[in-house]
């Protein structure tokens, strides 16, 4: 399955008009990116790591890259990261739940992110540049292979 599809429900859950639903969708828009994040390394040649811990592999790589865009897209993804765990995980407090508006938001992050992944994938020099990204000074992640 390509993780995209994910976008297709966190759509339907977003339109929809309960917490749970809007909660729902901000998981899977999340889903959606990760999975298209991790193929993408998995076509540059990284080996994923056992199932739960890919949220913490791919995010590093991304965000301690130098290109901007690699950055951004890591960003995105530690910002709807958080936004997941306090859908799944803080239920006592409705917090930015109370309408569809946090729904709608996380997935339209999560779209752009997934087209700015297909931008440097069809652009060779960019893709070039991103995959040859060194990590900022001090980091603990990076692009390439390890």
């Amino acid at each position: 399955m390509d993780g995209r599809a994910f976008l297709d429900v966190a759509r339907e859950l977003a339109a929809g008009s309960s917490e749970p639903r809007w909660r729902s969708s901000v998981g899977r828009a999340y889903h959606a990116l990760l999975h298209e994040v991790l193929r993408t390394l998995q076509l540059r040649g990284f080996s994923l790591p056992p199932r739960d811990k890919v949220h913490t592999f791919a995010r590093p790589k991304l965000v301690y890259a130098t290109d901007p865009d690699l950055e951004r897209i890591g960003l995105t993804l530690e910002a709807l990261g958080r936004l997941r765990n306090a859908a799944d995980y803080q239920l006592s407090t409705a917090g930015p739940f109370l309408s569809a508006r946090i729904a709608a938001s996380a997935l339209a992050d999560s779209e752009a992110a997934i087209l700015l992944v297909d931008a440097i994938e069809a652009d060779p020099a960019h893709r070039q540049a991103a995959v040859g990204s060194p990590p900022h000074e001090h980091s603990e992640g990076e692009w390439r292979r390890q």
